[in-house]
């Protein structure tokens, strides 16, 4: 009998089982064959080749067709940094999660093999109905709200991406504005130094005459020279200072630190007329709330906790799934799900008291920024009315008065000092006034690139940089 009844068992398990079996291959394949994984290694010396590749396109301008001022080196920074491309980047893993957000549970499709097992152990024998039985499925059910409150939590994740990116896109304009009059300081003082050195020279040589007439000394002709050389070392200085600042421009720009980007001043802080009246501080405060885009990023920040705490309360809701039969997950170990509840709420307290601070920090910014222009402004205006002009009036009558032997040399070559020193002082107070302005405009939140709107961050920088 066993050699004729086993066989024939093994058959019907064989025939029994195929139909799982057949069922089991058509689900496999079905749910892994819709992508495929291609690695993507990465070569840092690629890397490095294509940043050196880049360069810097000219816009289109009246005058020097070549030069640009401020606000498009800033719109050129915003395209081409390599930390905004990153931060871009990032909007797209964003924008995948708010589509996963999205989605329903997979069905879950099982077989239990325990009632054909228990058959065969008690009974001797598994009919067909009892593989059958095994085959179970079970589809998960979304809790009221929840698919709502997920795609809001993701779709604030996005919006927060997004802001974070303007937030970077602001700072890096502040950065290149005080850059470019870093950079426009040291050339005005460069052109400085050589009408300076002019005026050294002149002095240099009438001495050199003089001591040759025997109207002045070997002493006197010399200190002469040494003050010469001493506007030269400065000279020595100042384009080394030059090269740095012309790095760091380039650096912004997401070009090689080589470049010469030639860079032309944009509109003054003093240009306008000394009468004007300044803006006021308190509306530049109040503005700026709307306009900041720190602000506006903290602010999707809570907007995204907001619909944290929305779905952690739908969560509370016990999981049901339906299907060949009803299961419930009451949440009894969760405490159906307060703590959770506790922590988005949690979370949402701690953003709007960071969103307070910095609101308060913003007005402070705003406040010295605003003490600290109309200080600069104070200072130009001194040294360009009345110390710069009675410097140069001083060495003027110097010189006149040194041929009737009114005036000693040392006289004359203290008054050239003190004219290097007023037209360095009044050079590098402009300078500070001008940077002094673009960190306002920076603080009150309208010094931004150009097509940025304040509450509408876009994505016109996505584009291959060459």
């Amino acid at each position: 009998m066993a050699r004729i009844s086993l066989p024939a068992q093994g058959r019907r398990k064989r025939r029994r089982a195929a139909p799982i079996a057949r069922l089991v291959l058509l689900l496999v394949p079905a749910g892994t064959g819709c992508a495929t994984y291609e690695p993507d290694p990465i070569d840092p010396s690629a890397m490095l080749a294509d940043l050196a590749a880049r360069r810097w396109d000219p816009p289109a301008a009246p005058g020097d067709p070549a030069a640009a001022d401020p606000e498009q080196l800033a719109s050129f920074a915003v395209a081409h940094h390599p930390a905004l491309a990153a931060a871009r980047a990032r909007i797209g893993v964003a924008r995948s999660l708010l589509v996963e957000a999205g989605l329903l549970a997979d069905p879950a499709i099982g077989w239990n093999g325990m009632d054909a097992l228990a058959a065969e152990i008690v009974e001797g024998r598994a009919a067909s109905i009892d593989f059958l039985t095994g085959l179970g499925l079970s589809i998960p059910l979304p809790r009221p709200g929840e698919i709502d409150a997920r795609t809001g939590v993701a779709r604030g994740e996005v919006e927060e991406a997004r802001r974070r990116v303007v937030q970077a896109e602001w700072t890096l304009a502040r950065e290149v504005h005080l850059a470019c009059e870093d950079l426009l300081e040291l050339e005005g003082l460069l052109e400085q130094n050589l009408d300076l050195v002019q005026v050294a020279e002149s002095t240099r040589d009438y001495f050199a005459r003089a001591m040759a007439a025997g109207a002045a000394t070997a002493i006197q002709a010399n200190l002469a020279a040494g003050d010469l050389l001493a506007i030269r070392a400065e000279r020595v200085r100042l384009e080394a200072r030059r090269r740095d600042a012309r790095h760091r421009l380039n650096a912004l720009l997401g070009l090689p630190p080589e470049t010469a980007v030639p860079v032309r001043a944009g509109p003054r802080a003093d240009d306008g007329p000394p009468e004007a009246p300044p803006p006021n501080v308190e509306e530049l405060v109040a503005s700026s709330l709307s306009r900041r885009p720190d602000l506006a990023a903290l602010f999707a920040s809570y907007q995204a906790a907001e619909e944290a705490v929305r779905l952690e309360v739908s969560r509370q809701f016990p999981l049901a799934a339906v299907g060949t039969g009803i299961t419930l997950e009451p949440g009894l170990f969760t405490r159906f799900n307060r703590p959770a509840i506790a922590t988005a709420l949690a979370r949402r307290a701690a953003l709007r008291a960071e969103i307070e601070a910095q609101v308060h920090e913003a007005r402070r910014e705003i406040q010295d920024a605003f003490a600290a222009r109309e200080e600069a402004h104070r200072e130009v205006r001194f040294l360009a009315s009345e110390l710069l002009p009675n410097a140069e009036e001083s060495l003027r009558l110097a010189g006149e008065a040194f041929a009737s032997g009114e005036v000693t040399v040392l006289e004359i070559l203290t008054l050239q000092r003190n004219l290097v020193d007023a037209r360095t002082r009044t050079t590098e107070a402009r300078a500070e006034l001008q940077r002094r302005h673009w960190r306002l405009l920076a603080a009150s939140g309208t010094l931004l690139p150009p097509g940025d709107a304040p509450d509408s961050p876009t994505d016109r920088h996505e584009t291959a940089i060459r």
